[in-house]
């Protein structure tokens, strides 16, 4: 009877890997560990913070509210809850936070814009031409918006809105008014129902009554544009009756 082969094992001989590949491949682990150590390096941490786009709001509200964390890599820092953190106070309408290497935030907002200050029990409040509630201040450092007079709130917290028809009859005159007629505007005062704002050269606005106010508010921006045009020096400008009255400051000699 035939005896069966013996089959023989052989083990397989160990392929080496060829030296190009595994230099390559250290080559990329190198690489690799190069780019994640400097990508995490001081070279990255947040350093200047740029904002764009704010006129009412400082740059410190705007750093204070968006609570950035101090010595973060630019990487990690969440660009997304700044901007939700930022969103949530009421004078922001829009915001954008984006990067710009190696180390700067750069923040873009939107404001809604406020319209005038009103003294309350706690300080002053800041509205917006809805008579919405934008801030609350203790004290003022820098008058940005006209100052309603007249009147005093007992309260006001941010996002209540602002009830006072005396009030709200003001806040009518001046979303009439442009930007840069606003920035002229330093009081408006309300007495017995009628309406006197005060430029920051001093001149009386005789507004009036709450009749025609948006009438009133298109002759204010374009007496206030003429008289800072032609360097007149007013008095005040009564817009009580159907044509604008000017009194001129008078001096010695005559009318100036």
């Amino acid at each position: 009877m035939r005896e069966p082969e013996r089959l023989e094992y052989k083990p397989r001989e160990r392929q080496e890997v060829p030296r190009r590949l595994f230099s390559w491949l250290l080559f990329v682990l190198i690489v690799l560990i190069a780019g994640f150590l400097f990508l995490n390096s001081s070279v990255f941490t947040v350093g200047p913070i740029v904002t764009q786009g704010n006129k009412y709001m400082s740059d410190e509200e705007i750093l204070r509210v968006a609570a950035l964390p101090e010595r973060v890599n630019i990487f990690r820092l969440n660009i997304r809850e700044i901007e939700q953190r930022l969103s949530r106070d009421l004078r922001v309408a829009e915001v954008h936070v984006s990067r710009e290497f190696p180390g700067t935030i750069v923040i873009s907002i939107v404001e809604r814009k406020p319209l005038a200050y009103i003294a309350n029990s706690y300080g002053f409040v800041e509205v917006d031409k809805q008579g919405v509630v934008l801030a609350v201040y203790k004290n003022l450092k820098k008058i940005r918006v006209p100052m309603i007079t007249g009147v005093r709130l007992e309260s006001g917290y941010v996002g209540d809105q602002v009830q006072d028809r005396e009030v709200t009859t003001i806040l009518s005159y001046l979303a009439n008014i442009d930007e840069a007629t606003l920035d002229q505007l330093s009081e408006v005062n309300i007495s017995g129902g009628h309406i006197f704002a005060y430029t920051n050269n001093s001149i009386q606005i005789r507004v009036g009554s709450a009749e025609r106010l948006v009438e009133k508010a298109e002759l204010t921006q374009a007496m206030l544009k003429e008289i800072l045009e032609k360097n007149l020096i007013v008095e005040y400008i009564d817009l009580n009756f159907s044509s604008p009255v000017i009194k001129f400051q008078t001096t010695k000699e005559g009318v100036s």
